[in-house]
């Protein structure tokens, strides 16, 4: 057992390493610091940037504006998949609204909403607005798929709609949520960063990277966008274990 857990963390060692030669060859090719940054000097801006206060600021307001947004799109989301599960009627209803949202581009909402809303409550209406679709369509697809028989035994068992609830419906959409949310996680981070830079709210990931742009520091542009992955990453993981428990 402990051997094939040190193995895949060697293959996990190693993969990082090819990537980071893989970068490394990249940069060499273009031999342009102000077009594509290093990995060491994207480290080096990395460390840098790590010894400002303002920096970990920046990124505690947007991480709670982003985790803000994603944790009302999925609250919203799940109502609106339980409700839409139970009735054909009102998915029917619900389904091209969402659809909607879906299909336009993050560009238009995000520019729609900085005409709305002030531009530090952007990020977390974007979020919001991104993970519903993906909440309320594998919610509704997990109460779709629920065991007919299942629901003919509670029936039969004089089951109450609480008990039906926590026995059937829940374990047979739990699933399909943990899978939503960990999409939905990477999606809001995008979204939400996005909406950063368009509205360049103060104290935000989105503005870092907006201004290391307009001043063609790279490597900042390149240790802002790690720590917008690493930020990702460890949301997800966190919300998996929450999932787990």
């Amino acid at each position: 057992m402990r051997a094939s857990m040190l193995m895949r963390k060697i293959k996990k060692i190693y993969v990082i390493i090819f990537w980071l030669c893989v970068w490394q060859i990249v940069y060499m090719i273009i031999g342009r610091d102000v077009l594509f940054a290093s990995p060491i000097g994207t480290a080096r801006a990395l460390l840098g940037l790590m010894t400002q206060a303002e920096f970990y600021k920046t990124i505690g307001c947007s991480f709670l504006r982003i985790a803000l947004g994603f944790f009302l799109g999925t609250a919203a989301g799940i109502l609106l998949g339980a409700v839409t599960g139970a009735s054909r009627l009102l998915y029917e209803l619900f389904k091209p609204a969402i659809d909607l949202v879906r299909a336009a581009p993050v560009a238009s909402f995000i520019i729609l909403a900085l005409t709305w809303l002030k531009t530090g409550n952007v990020p977390i209406f974007i979020s919001f607005l991104t993970v519903i679709p993906i909440i309320w369509s594998n919610v509704s697809q997990g109460i779709a798929s629920t065991d007919k028989k299942l629901l003919e035994m509670a029936q039969v068992y004089g089951f109450t709609p609480s008990m039906k609830l926590k026995k059937i419906y829940i374990p047979t959409v739990m699933p399909y949520l943990r899978s939503a949310i960990v999409t939905g996680a990477g999606f809001a981070f995008k979204s939400g960063v996005a909406a950063e830079v368009i509205g360049s709210p103060a104290f935000s990931i989105g503005r870092k990277l907006y201004e290391s742009k307009i001043y063609l520091e790279t490597a900042e542009l390149f240790a802002w966008t790690a720590v917008i992955i690493i930020l990702s990453m460890l949301f997800e993981k966190l919300l998996v274990k929450l999932m787990g428990r």
